[in-house]
């Protein structure tokens, strides 16, 4: 259970179609490759003005974090058996639930979700077996709650649904042999778009208006552009802006590259932003404030472990550099960073979790002063 304040929905998503009633599956054998030795990705939202993480364990069950806004006071509880979560998950608020996906037994797809001030999780089957082959991504339109996911052969998938207990409708974005990557997922005004990897390491966009069923594709960047990770995405004074690495397969590291569009058109500017990176950034947009005109931090876990902190004011293609949330380099260090990054705006200041070097779930947050606290959330013994 965790407390905090609801949040009222503001917009409605109606899309016509037949809903599709997907039957349970027995949790009876693995259902996708195991986390054991691969890195954790934590997902992070605010819910109630506390900040939230879910994340999957090396015995492939799904585990929650709270913690008391202002405290170092952390409480974890299981949403999930062992055996029933082969996805790093997603998580977002929707009305006044937290809600968490991640792909299920037999590359199906889950939801899990439960009221701020409440205790027990709810759970749903979001589309059967054989469907479902990336980390979803999720995000609340409104009191719908919808849904992105690579499916298969290659093909990108689309589920929303009006209401949590309700059965969840599919869409096709893009068709098999066009997605290579866990999508990136936001809302944009009265449109939802969505952005992946694509063919021959290229980047590609697409986008759909509320209460239509038709999916606008556009190429950020062709093929060869060195695209090998998932995206990540945000919308912000009217500029969509999409970040990946072009890790260099020789090297196991690369940079982060990022492209931007004013909203309504489809030149996408390239830039390459002065950051290494050893897997998917995270990016989130920070808000005006007297004196600075808002902009963007993205988060990179950079070569030797090191995380780095880059912002860039709304405009500038500035961008400033910190990694003063990790004194102690080294990828066997306790006070560096090695897993996929999660970063959200809590209170004004910015939130980070993600990995350390021994496997332990940390979290960064930065005080007024600019500065980063760091803090343990589980340790690796915990979720094994």
């Amino acid at each position: 259970m965790f407390k905090g304040k609801s949040r009222k929905p503001v917009r409605t998503l109606v899309i016509a179609g037949a809903a599709i009633v997907l039957a349970a599956i027995a949790l009876v054998a693995p259902g996708g490759p195991a986390r054991a030795s691969t890195l954790l990705g934590p997902a992070m939202t605010v819910a109630g003005g506390n900040s939230v993480i879910a994340v999957q364990t090396n015995s492939d069950g799904l585990r929650f974090y709270w913690n008391e806004h202002g405290t170092n006071n952390w409480h974890g509880e299981q949403v999930a058996a062992d055996g029933t979560t082969f996805s790093a998950p997603a998580i977002a608020v929707v009305g006044n639930d937290v809600v968490i996906a991640a792909q299920g037994p037999f590359d199906s797809l889950d939801v899990y979700w439960q009221a701020i001030d409440a205790s027990g999780w709810n759970s749903k089957l979001v589309a059967g077996v054989l469907t479902t082959y990336s980390q979803p991504a999720i995000q609340a339109d409104g009191t719908s709650a919808i849904i992105a996911a690579e499916g298969a052969s290659n093909s990108l998938d689309f589920y929303w649904t009006p209401g949590l207990t309700t059965n969840w409708t599919p869409e096709t974005v893009a068709g098999p042999g066009t997605t290579y990557s866990a999508p990136a997922e936001i809302v944009n005004d009265n449109s939802v778009n969505i952005a992946a990897e694509g063919p021959s390491n290229s980047l590609d966009f697409y986008w759909a208006v509320n209460g239509t069923t038709t999916w606008g594709p556009e190429v950020v960047a062709g093929a060869g552009a060195g695209i090998k990770t998932a995206p990540a995405m945000i919308y912000t004074n009217g500029t969509v802006q999409i970040f990946a690495s072009d890790l260099f397969a020789d090297y196991g590291f690369g940079t982060v590259l990022s492209y931007s569009a004013l909203n309504g058109t489809a030149n996408w500017i390239p830039q390459e932003v002065p950051v290494g990176a050893l897997n998917a950034p995270a990016v989130v947009a920070y808000p005006y404030v007297p004196g600075s005109p808002g902009g963007v931090h993205l988060v990179s876990n950079a070569f030797a472990g090191y995380m780095v902190v880059m912002t860039e004011a709304d405009g500038s293609f500035d961008w400033q550099g910190d990694s003063s949330m990790c004194p102690s380099a080294g990828l066997a260090g306790s006070g560096c960073s090695i897993g996929n990054p999660s970063a959200v705006m809590n209170g004004g200041l910015l939130n980070i979790a993600s990995e350390d070097g021994n496997g332990n779930l940390i979290f960064f947050w930065q005080d007024s002063s600019g500065n980063f606290h760091q803090e343990q959330v589980d340790t690796a013994a915990n979720l094994n």
